[in-house]
């Protein structure tokens, strides 16, 4: 007989009898796995839970990357009774199974298994959550039939491959029904139905690794052989209209995909690597991107700090954050409810990712003489009521916003900072006078993106004790909240999330405030300042959707702490 996990972690001095006690009173009421309940309390780690496991069914334990596991072989087992048995095969080699169960000691589901697929199994313990994920991405329809497309392409490919090398026609890149057309058409619609924002293809040893950005996250879908990588990246550059000799400089084109029912624009830019070119496309859906205020997801309060600054005639307000977290999505909001027929709207970008109808956007190019500095020289000659600049860079191009805001002006741009505050601490770097920035800054809109819960697999939890405590501080959270999150389906390819939205640190610019930037007061001190007169922080933004049930501790921590 089994020994107990509880005992086996005493053992191990990972956990005490009176939180073993207190995670087995919280098993008996809410239900749940002992180990996974120890871990979400953060009092073990995986791998600790992992080796205990190892120990209680004498059986290799092995932590599972769902994206890895080969949806082929995971059909081998019926889905009833893989789901049924918490049990996914993930490797088939000479006559053996290797099957990952959540239970190993399941002696009836071994021996149905191996009745069914006629191989012999070697059982391996697993992490539940793991087991799961990796069942729901192997039995989700989207995901095999990709694979099976992409199998197809690449038997085709290596046919063309072993023809070529016996002397026959090579493969023909611009032949419409050429398998490598077939297989770059396969890789772009296949992102289009995921959702997509971003599509990589990395060169690597032994292949070239296909991955999608789902909701902010990378997530591997495929392979290809190295010795069909040059054909996939000269495919794509003949797309977009680039230089297919050109293999040592980095290059920039741009993609239309027009397939049946999916329509898209691509931008696309490959770079050299050591081991070949990787090409990155970014998914450009202009109908979806154009949102307006309301659609952003602002809390009520959010929404009216936000309208103070748009209703504002003159002055400068920047939007904070790191790569990815929305700004430029939020400046097109603002830039769309200030579209008016009276107002003269001009932009600097680069690039001009999406059209907006009634505004006038320009093209930073610093090879004619148009980066942002000169370029803004240029607009504010163009009698300009609002300027957007897509990002300030550098001291000259940070002076003439300022300067274009103490001259009557609405001036919106971007910095990379981690907080509202730090917009000013940015600004000061960048050369600008504390005073005048006290007399131009109308405020700062700090953001992240945090992924939603999937509704689909939606359920309690219990919170991470040690991220809460971070999160929270002195916030008391209500005694009677239910935190919840995502246990991974078919919907969310087993990720627990779906989706995502935005939570804001909007910093107004009060007179209190422009005194203590003009006597170049130091950040902490504006952060003190500004939350005394009202703004929300991001982490207390961020905790209240949790609480509110719309996403994990663990994403609130992970998005606000880095």
């Amino acid at each position: 007989m089994a020994r107990r996990l509880g005992d086996i972690l005493i053992e191990r001095g990972a956990i005490t009898d009176a939180q073993l006690q207190s995670a087995l009173a919280s098993q008996g009421s809410k239900g749940g796995m002992l180990g996974v309940i120890l871990v979400r309390r953060g009092l073990i780690t995986a791998e600790q839970l992992g080796a205990a496991l190892e120990e209680q069914f004498e059986v290799p334990f092995r932590r599972l990357v769902p994206e890895a596991v080969n949806s082929q072989v995971t059909r081998l087992l019926p889905e009833d009774l893989a789901r049924s048995s918490r049990s996914v095969p993930i490797a088939a080699e000479k006559g053996i199974l290797t099957l990952a169960m959540v239970a190993p000691d399941d002696i009836k589901t071994i021996y149905e298994t191996e009745l069914i697929t006629g191989y012999r199994v070697e059982p391996v313990v697993a992490l539940e959550g793991d087991v799961l994920a990796s069942l729901e991405r192997g039995f989700d329809e989207r995901v095999v039939a990709r694979q099976t497309i992409v199998d197809m392409k690449l038997a085709d490919l290596e046919a063309s491959e072993q023809a070529k090398q016996t002397g026959a026609d090579p493969v023909n890149i611009e032949d419409d029904d050429a398998p490598v057309v077939r297989l770059v058409r396969a890789i772009l619609v296949g992102a289009i139905n995921a959702g997509a924002s971003d599509i990589h293809l990395e060169p690597q040893i032994p292949a070239m690794r296909v991955r999608y950005r789902v909701d902010g996250d990378l997530q591997q879908v495929m392979t290809i052989p190295d010795h069909i990588e040059e054909a996939v990246v000269a495919r794509i550059k003949v797309m977009a209209d680039m230089d297919t000799t050109e293999n040592r400089r980095p290059q920039d084109g741009h993609v239309s995909l027009n397939e049946a029912d999916t329509k898209a624009n691509l931008r696309v830019s490959t770079i050299p690597t050591v081991g070949g070119e990787k090409v990155v496309m970014r998914v450009l859906d202009e109908g979806n991107r154009l949102l307006t205020l309301d659609q952003l997801g602002l809390q009520p309060a959010d929404g009216r700090l936000l309208q103070t600054l748009i209703d504002k005639p003159h002055g400068m307000f920047v939007v904070t954050g790191p790569t990815g977290s929305g700004k430029t999505t939020t400046m097109y909001a603002v830039l769309t409810m200030l579209n008016r027929e009276d107002r003269n709207i001009v932009t600097i970008e680069e690039p001009v990712e999406y059209r907006l109808p009634g505004i006038n956007q320009v093209a930073s190019d610093n090879e004619f003489g148009m980066g942002f500095a000169n370029a803004l020289k240029f607009i504010m000659r163009q009698d300009p009521n609002v300027i957007m600049v897509g990002e300030i860079r550098d001291d000259e191009t940070a002076g003439l916003a300022v300067q274009a805001a103490l001259t009557g002006h609405l001036l919106i741009s971007t910095l990379h900072t981690n907080d509202a505050v730090g917009a000013v601490a940015r600004l000061n770097d960048l050369g600008i006078d504390p005073f005048k920035l006290g007399g131009a800054l109308l405020g700062s809109i700090a953001q992240r993106l945090l992924r939603a819960i999937c509704p689909e697999c939606k359920e309690p939890v219990e919170p991470n004790a040690k991220l809460l405590r971070a999160l929270a501080g002195d916030q008391p959270v209500p005694a009677d909240t239910t935190f919840f999150h995502g246990r991974g389906c078919k919907k969310c390819l087993g990720t627990g999330y779906s989706g995502r939205f935005a939570i804001f640190e909007i910093m107004l610019v009060s007179p209190v405030l422009a005194e203590a930037v003009e006597g170049n007061a130091p950040s902490s001190k504006l952060r003190e300042i500004a939350l005394a007169e009202g703004m929300v922080g991001l982490s207390t933004a961020g905790l209240n959707q949790a609480i509110a049930g719309r996403t994990t501790i663990e994403e609130v921590f992970y998005k606000v702490s880095s």
